[in-house]
């Protein structure tokens, strides 16, 4: 299937920038989706009035993260919004995180059939990943994200002055997706390495997330790459409640035991400790490990093929990332070896 892929704009920009980069949007009408934290925080660096001046603003304030992507939330948005009037030249706004921006780009990606939407990702994790490419969504009673649509936006703004007020433990849920980005592109691995400022390392890994999503906007091929420590860090996430980058760092750490990659957990080594990873203890390691349950929640996995296999990211070097297709029954059996003996799998 050929598709029209819409660029998106990324710039780095201040707060006190952002209204006068949504008075440039061209409509007369915006849509302002904001998760209820952020709002608490910075409603009083959003004068709403001073964009009504120019534009007429609907404002939607969601709950926080996950608790955004319901149905009846949804719902309730949806109704809200169309009451106050929306035209196909509408833009929406998302301000928040990645739950955020998933349930606020599904708004935008539905209401009168589609239109056009922007984003400022305001933590670490959607600033690097959560905000880009274009996967918006809902949840379901049987998962995340079952319900969804691709829906690209056509701005991201990046503020790293959000990242002031986001807590420890996110900051460092989004650095697993860093330290991810950091085996996919040598580049980013050497600006990891030479400790260079969190903000550049933002944007060169929103840019690569970029790139990769303009080669391919519907996980047929090279996007793939970017499930690196997902497959199996999402199953971790359900069985011990763990944040999201936090999951996928294990994940990634699971992958190469599994195939006894000590390169790849060498260079691990280097780069959380170049970014002050604090996440060292393995969730593995405390209490008796929920085997059955990581598997049943692989064996649930959306990207099990019809043929009953799995594609699954390794790393042949620092920006070489491969990926390799398995039999699901073999590395189930693969993983309940590994995870029968947690004492081996340590950093």
């Amino acid at each position: 299937m050929n598709e029209v892929y819409m660029e998106t704009k990324l710039e780095r920009v201040a707060l006190f920038e952002i209204l006068d980069k949504m008075k440039t949007l061209e409509t007369d009408t915006i849509l302002l989706v904001v998760d209820e934290k952020v709002w608490s925080y910075y409603k009083d660096r959003f004068d709403i009035d001073k964009i009504s001046k120019f534009k007429k603003v609907n404002l939607w304030v969601a709950p926080r993260g996950e608790e955004a992507k319901r149905i009846s939330e949804y719902e309730k948005c949806m109704e809200s919004f169309l009451e106050k009037g929306v035209h196909r030249n509408t833009h929406l706004v998302a301000i928040g995180g990645g739950g955020l921006s998933d349930f606020a780009g599904f708004v935008a990606s539905t209401i009168v059939r589609g239109i056009k939407w922007s984003v400022v990702p305001t933590t670490l994790l959607s600033m690097v990943d959560a905000s880009i490419g274009g996967k918006v969504g809902l949840n379901s009673r049987y998962g995340k994200n079952l319900m969804g649509n691709f829906h690209i936006p056509e701005n991201i703004w990046l503020c790293s002055d959000f990242l002031k007020t986001v807590p420890e433990d996110e900051i460092q849920s989004g650095l697993g997706e860093v330290i991810k980005y950091s085996f996919l592109s040598k580049s980013i691995f050497e600006m990891v390495k030479n400790r260079q400022p969190l903000e550049d390392i933002i944007q060169a890994c929103a840019h690569h997330k970029l790139d990769i999503t303009k080669q391919d906007l519907r996980d047929g091929n090279i996007r793939k790459v970017l499930n690196l420590g997902h497959t199996l860090g999402h199953a971790l996430e359900k069985a011990f409640s763990l944040k999201h980058g936090v999951s996928v760092f294990w994940g990634m750490v699971l992958v190469f035991h599994l195939f006894d990659n000590e390169k790849s957990l060498d260079d691990l080594r280097i780069i959380k400790e170049c970014l002050n990873w604090k996440n060292d203890v393995p969730p593995w390691s405390v209490g008796s490990v929920p085997v059955k349950k990581i598997i049943s929640y692989i064996e649930k996995d959306k990207k099990i093929k019809s043929n009953n296999t799995i594609d699954l990211i390794q790393i042949s070097d620092i920006g070489v990332p491969v990926v390799k297709e398995y039999m699901l029954n073999e590395l189930i059996a693969r993983i309940e070896e590994v995870l029968n003996a947690p004492s081996r799998l340590v950093l």
